[in-house]
């Protein structure tokens, strides 16, 4: 026959349980987090167990967005490096008529921000808007670039990666500057369908974007680039079907 427990010892363990729960969950979204994270470009090389002990070296905290809020606002928010662990955000560029340009879209394990955080800018000069609910991981740049007191050899890792990654964001934003350099609409979609062929070595790709923000992210209008694509479909260029296209010609080299 059991006892009747006391209404005090009841309520002591019932909160143990609760609080067992609630730190097994959290030992969950750790685990999970590392998992991303150790597939992250800023961590590349570091094993899961050094990039624990580094988000403490680094004060790192994670943040929680509703889908359409504003993780980073142009003109207003502090800049930091910034690495998404669940959902998806875009990284935009308002003019004061409220018009947008979507410079990239970025999903897990992409990093941002760290532009303006290595420059040292009172506020960010992009917009980042959350498309869906979005967890992200934030670092202030100050804590990478100084090497904690032990100057462990995985911080030094950390640095190194972070070049790499600007250096490489610079390749992609020369290379944009070379689509919208472009005067027409095919040239534009030619040139930055002609990259994607050759990045997948195959002349089928899919596209990291919807049309929509195609449009945005070579600055064109919407409606006029759906009407040129069904030209050039035409025209036997390309061929598509939501955001999968193939080239229909040969690239010349």
């Amino acid at each position: 026959m059991h006892l009747p427990l006391l209404p005090a010892l009841q309520h002591r363990v019932n909160y143990t349980i609760i609080r067992m729960r609630n730190l097994l969950r959290l030992q969950q979204r750790i685990s999970i987090m590392l998992e991303i994270l150790s597939k992250a470009e800023l961590f590349s090389g570091i094993e899961k167990d050094d990039i624990s002990s580094l988000l403490d070296c680094l004060s790192a905290q994670v943040r929680s967005y509703e889908k359409g809020e504003f993780i980073f606002l142009a003109g207003k928010s502090r800049p930091l490096i910034g690495i998404v662990i669940s959902g998806r955000a875009e990284i935009i560029k308002e003019n004061a008529c409220g018009g947008k340009t979507v410079i990239g879209e970025i999903r897990p394990p992409d990093m941002f921000g760290e532009t303006f955080a290595l420059t040292e800018k009172d506020t960010v000069g992009v917009s980042a808007l959350a498309k869906g609910i979005t967890t992200v991981l934030f670092f202030d740049v100050k804590r990478i670039v100084r090497t904690c007191c032990s100057a462990c050899a995985h911080h030094s890792q950390l640095i190194l990666n972070l070049l790499n990654i600007v250096a490489r964001k610079n390749t992609e934003l020369n290379r944009k500057l070379y689509y919208i350099s472009h005067r027409t609409i095919r040239g534009r979609l030619l040139a930055y369908f002609e990259d994607m062929a050759e990045n997948s070595g195959s002349p089928e790709f899919t596209i990291p974007f919807s049309k929509s923000c195609l449009a945005d992210y070579l600055c064109m209008d919407r409606s006029a680039m759906a009407r040129e694509l069904r030209e050039m479909k035409k025209d036997g260029l390309v061929d598509f079907h939501k955001n999968t296209f193939r080239l229909l010609y040969r690239i010349r080299q």
